[in-house]
């Protein structure tokens, strides 16, 4: 038998092989992604310095995780929320959560909590709002709270 017969079709197989192989997509490499929610910066409310920083990403679901804190910087007090409810639209986002961590008297340990950013796109300031204890059984049966302050830095992806 000559050797080039048992070559060619070896190397041809081997070929086909790293061609499939390398490019079958990946879950692990492309996971679905969804809209996603960040920010933080500064505002006045009651006479009160409240800094913030949030983190919010939800699956192509509907799913949402993601953190939010919020510093009362007048009266030394801080609520860290637990994202769990993300609804989008346009560049607007609809935050609800629980909270985490508190030593604020007006937000409690395990309360109901919502509130909303936008993300101006450069055309208009980006926008965010106070925390509020939520009447809502999630963000996608409520609506956003109507005090809304220009802040730093927000981006809303739908």
């Amino acid at each position: 038998m000559n050797l080039r017969h048992i070559l060619q079709p070896l190397l041809l197989s081997l070929l086909v092989a790293t061609i499939v192989a390398t490019t079958q997509p990946s879950s692990a490499i492309a996971p679905e992604t969804g809209p996603a929610a960040f920010g933080e910066g500064e505002f006045r409310f009651n006479n009160e310095l409240v800094s913030f920083s949030l983190e919010a990403h939800a699956n192509k679901k509907g799913h949402a995780r993601g953190r939010a804190v919020f510093d009362n910087l007048s009266t030394q007090t801080q609520v860290v929320v637990k994202i769990d409810c993300l609804r989008i639209d346009s560049f607007d986002a609809l935050i609800t959560g629980t909270v985490l961590h508190s030593d604020d008297p007006d937000f409690p340990k395990s309360a109901d909590v919502v509130f909303a950013a936008s993300d101006g796109r450069g055309v208009r300031p980006d926008i965010m709002t106070p925390l509020f204890i939520s009447p809502f059984p999630d963000c996608n049966t409520g609506s956003p709270p109507l005090t809304m302050f220009e802040v730093g830095n927000i981006l809303v992806q739908p």
